[in-house]
């Protein structure tokens, strides 16, 4: 039977499974925007003369823009309607010219790769520390980008993401003072990491279970440009953002050129008002809704450290691996090395299967569930029923599990797959416009990608275009997917097979091969 996307949205509305995923108003925080809820249809309007002019704004638009950069801290900031995706397409087209060397940690969001494919760029990729037992990104070491500028004098600009999707937090104040020294711009994708300016001024609460401090906003450590998403960690409407620009490094012209370039030319009153409403409600809230929420992350955080079996991650997981400090409101449960009795028989329980436990049998839906961890957004819409709720099921799941006698052999190919790029035989550019063929996952090893494949979420490329499908991706490619993980990138057929688009190895031999060649040969010139 069909159903409508309305239909569809009410009946998960009324199922009661509670959201511990974005947006961060968790569909409870109407106080902030009434007006909205009450009948958004009466302020949808287009850009009529007393209302300003998104593209070109000199009147109320323009003032809430300069009342966002006083709040941040920020030179300039300017609303994002289409979401974090065009600021990180604008700012790295403000930074970089068509050919340009960028500097990019392997660990980003797609949009950072179909930036790189636009502008056909030399991406030089700097892999985050990698925490082997918990199958995690690290932070990114200000060790291997003043490596990857030394080897890469020619770079335009560097581009990392911190917070990581799991809450790690890198050193972002001390790479940007090695980038700042080879006048390098350094553009900070913060999309998780929205609420750290409201909470970084109450860090009572969270000092008492070793969380030394809350992270600092990257545009006041030294950022040149920071993309946030606010509908994620605060009370705004999905694809409501915030750019914010910093320093003499990046044009202010330019950069705005391009936000106007990748925003719609019919920009959303709505989501500028949710906007303008989340952001500055949430400076009054300081000391506030933000104090309560905190209260209840160390109470619940401690709480879960607890647990027998279920490993909450936190600080001290990503010391050794990069991470400069750590978001307390991202909770990542892992349940590595955990097995589970089903009919007489003790099996390896995955994330996947933590995740449907949750949401199933508890009504708890979690943002994201892995092969060995789930994740959980919290924010301050979160009330301490949810939490409590959220505590009694972990607490009730932990005490059936066991610990795992044996280390799985699946953590040594999961961990090769990660610790190493995969080996690039054309740019993506230069793969995107190959010629390809579909064939069957299960024969793609040692193929040239001609597609991204991501795992949804966080949508960070496994294998991007150009790239070789080795045995140990392929191999973690279709673990993932017994598990029950969604891969974009490939074709399900009806009966059940993946197939996945790879270049046709005669294009490639006769055509990408020389146009890769001629490249390095005019990076060695």
């Amino acid at each position: 039977m069909e159903q409508s996307i309305l239909g569809g949205l009410t009946a998960y509305n009324t199922e009661g499974a509670y959201p511990w995923h974005m947006p961060g108003h968790k569909r409870r925080f109407h106080t902030i925007f009434p007006e909205l809820v009450e009948n958004p249809f009466s302020i949808d309007v287009t850009e009529v003369a007393q209302l300003d002019d998104f593209h070109h704004p000199e009147g109320i638009i323009k003032e809430a823009f300069e009342r966002a950069a006083q709040i941040y801290g920020s030179d300039q900031s300017y609303y994002l309607i289409n979401g974090s995706t065009c600021g990180i397409l604008a700012a790295i087209s403000a930074v970089c010219s068509r050919g340009d060397t960028v500097i990019v940690a392997r660990n980003c969001h797609k949009s950072v790769y179909h930036a790189i494919f636009l502008l056909r760029l030399k991406p030089v990729y700097v892999l985050p520390e990698w925490n082997e037992e918990l199958h995690m990104f690290g932070g990114v070491s200000p060790d291997r980008i003043k490596k990857a500028l030394k080897d890469h004098a020619d770079a335009k600009a560097v581009v990392l993401v911190s917070p990581t999707y799991e809450g790690v937090v890198s050193d972002v104040e001390k790479i940007a003072k090695i980038t700042h020294r080879q006048k390098v711009p350094l553009i900070v994708d913060e999309a998780h990491g929205a609420h750290f300016e409201y909470m970084a001024n109450v860090n009572e609460t969270i000092s008492t279970i070793d969380y030394k401090k809350v992270p600092e906003p990257a545009i006041r450590i030294g950022a040149d440009i920071v993309i946030e998403s606010l509908h994620k960690t605060l009370p705004a409407m999905t694809q409501c953002a915030i750019l914010h620009r910093k320093g003499n490094l990046v044009n202010r012209d330019c950069l705005e050129e391009y936000l106007s370039v990748y925003q719609s030319s019919s920009p959303s009153y709505v989501f500028m008002a949710a906007s303008e409403a989340c952001i500055e409600r949430m400076d009054h809230e300081r000391d506030g809704q933000f104090i309560i929420y905190k209260e209840l992350l160390a109470e619940y955080r401690k709480r879960w450290e607890k647990l027998s079996h279920i490993h909450l991650a936190g600080p001290e997981d990503f010391k050794k691996f990069g991470g400069c400090s750590y978001d307390a409101g991202k909770l990542v449960f892992s349940v590595d090395r955990c097995v589970i009795e089903r009919d007489g028989e003790e099996q390896p329980f995955t994330g996947v299967m933590l995740g449907r436990m949750l949401a199933e049998e508890y009504g708890q839906q979690m943002e994201m569930a892995g092969s060995s961890y789930v994740i959980a957004m919290t924010s301050l819409a979160d009330s301490k029923e949810a939490f409590e709720a959220l505590g009694q099921a972990l607490e009730i799941i932990d005490g059936q599990l066991r610990e795992m006698t044996q280390t799985a052999d699946t953590n040594s190919r999961e961990t090769s797959v990660h610790v190493r790029l995969p080996e690039q035989k054309m740019s993506i550019a230069q793969a995107r416009e190959s010629q390809y063929s579909e064939i069957p996952l299960k024969e793609a090893a040692g193929r040239i990608s001609h597609t991204f494949l991501y795992q949804i979420p966080p949508e960070i490329p496994i294998v991007a275009p150009g790239e070789v499908i080795s045995r140990d991706i392929l191999q973690a490619i279709q673990e993932a997917l017994a598990q029950g993980q969604q891969i974009k990138g490939l074709t399900k057929r009806d009966n059940g097979d993946y197939k996945i688009s790879v270049v046709r190895e005669s294009r490639w031999r006769s055509y990408g091969k020389r146009l890769f060649d001629r490249d390095k040969q005019k990076d060695r010139g």
